[in-house]
């Protein structure tokens, strides 16, 4: 099949070798898929959208059985994959082929440098750069259906025709201001593959009422966290559909010891506890075996004294002033959450690695440590050296 427009649709082996060979000549490329992961534990990955220069592609994950010159190209050290807010690109371009597209560039990352709004999105992105409206109409398209028509086809190559342009403007931005190195680290550490692997030693912490339990309830809840996981990853179901967080937390609540205590737990469906009574029961009986200094813990977080609260407000304010002359969102710089952990821990906090701590960080550290004073010049807040 081959679209009547600016690109080709590529649905054979053949096709994706010969684009491939063409791409692998230039010195970046444009990313971007579609996917469906409602039904599924794994995204299903329905297309990949490629453009480099004048060279526009589709391409169909359901009608190619080799991939090798689209993964070779991915990891190609020479050619740049550009992506919008990548995370779940790279997430299922990861679980696909068995490696993280590099080296990568992230147009929402260095947009949030060069003062564009936080976590800007691609429409509008696109719109304020090239004065282009995307239309929207197909946003909620089944990808995995067959065939896809044109207009389709021709929406999700808009998330590829644009972006070349998109990159083109930051990219230019970036060196006049000089502003490159300062996401230099965190362009890097997307192409990590443990950042798309799953921990199942942590999976408790995302469990929703987890806060309610501590100790050896807390224990049974991350066991059973890690039960889930593997079911639903060994059955490719999401994680709810094998049972909801606030089932797994009043398993770990009440500690059930046999089949009657499950019953009486409301949360958890009939169903599952006639499926897998035995299994969780056993998880719940386990834990009584792990050694307590073993037992995940919640973190401790200490809380602010008052005098530590008014220093985090004067940080906040100077950091608003920083970002302002940087012509940057706050946000992007720094939260709250960032200036209470260079508060109580520095070492947890944003703001003492990389571009933060270049811009604000060190000005901050030098204010707490006092070697530095805040006054005040026709209203306007400045650092001055002690």
């Amino acid at each position: 099949m081959a679209a009547q427009r600016d690109y080709e649709y590529i649905d054979s082996n053949a096709g994706l070798v010969r684009f491939c060979a063409g791409v692998g000549e230039a010195t970046y490329c444009v990313i971007d898929t579609e996917f469906i992961r409602e039904s599924t534990y794994y995204p299903e990955l329905a297309l990949i959208q490629i453009a480099s220069g004048d060279q526009l592609a589709c391409v169909d994950p359901l009608a190619i059985d080799d991939f090798e010159p689209l993964t070779a190209m991915l990891v190609k050290l020479d050619l740049l994959k550009v992506f919008h807010s990548p995370s779940q690109d790279l997430e299922i371009l990861y679980q696909k082929f068995g490696a993280v597209p590099a080296p990568v560039f992230d147009t929402q990352l260095a947009a949030a440098v060069l003062g564009y709004n936080h976590q800007i999105s691609y429409a509008d992105l696109v719109q304020q750069i090239t004065g282009v409206t995307l239309d929207k109409k197909h946003t909620r398209a089944n990808w995995l259906r067959r065939p896809l028509s044109l207009d389709e086809l021709d929406y999700a190559m808009d998330d590829v025709r644009h972006l070349i342009a998109v990159y083109e403007a930051l990219k230019q931005k970036l060196d006049s201001t000089r502003r490159s190195s300062w996401i230099e680290k965190d362009l890097v550490a997307m192409s990590e593959p443990e950042n798309y692997q799953v921990d199942k030693s942590q999976l408790w912490r995302r469990l929703k009422g987890v806060l309610k339990l501590k100790d050896e309830k807390l224990q049974i809840a991350s066991d059973l966290c890690r039960w889930r996981e593997d079911l639903a990853q060994q059955q490719n179901r999401p994680r709810r559909w094998i049972t909801k967080d606030d089932a797994l937390v009043e398993i770990a609540r009440q500690k059930p010891e046999d089949f009657e205590d499950l019953a009486r737990i409301p949360e958890l469906s009939e169903k599952t506890a006639r499926r897998h009574g035995d299994e969780l029961l056993k998880i719940v009986a386990h834990a009584n075996t792990v050694d307590s200094a073993q037992w995940p813990q919640h973190d401790k977080f200490r809380s602010l004294n008052k005098q530590q609260l008014a220093l985090g407000d004067c940080l906040m304010d100077l950091c608003r002033k920083i970002a302002d002359q940087n012509q940057i969102a706050l946000a992007t710089l720094a939260t709250r959450k960032d200036i209470d952990s260079l508060i109580v821990n520095q070492k947890s906090s944003r703001l003492t690695q990389g571009w933060r701590f270049s811009m604000a960080g060190e000005q901050l550290l030098e204010f707490i440590h006092g070697q530095s004073a805040i006054s005040v010049d026709n209203e306007d807040l400045k650092l001055d050296p002690k």
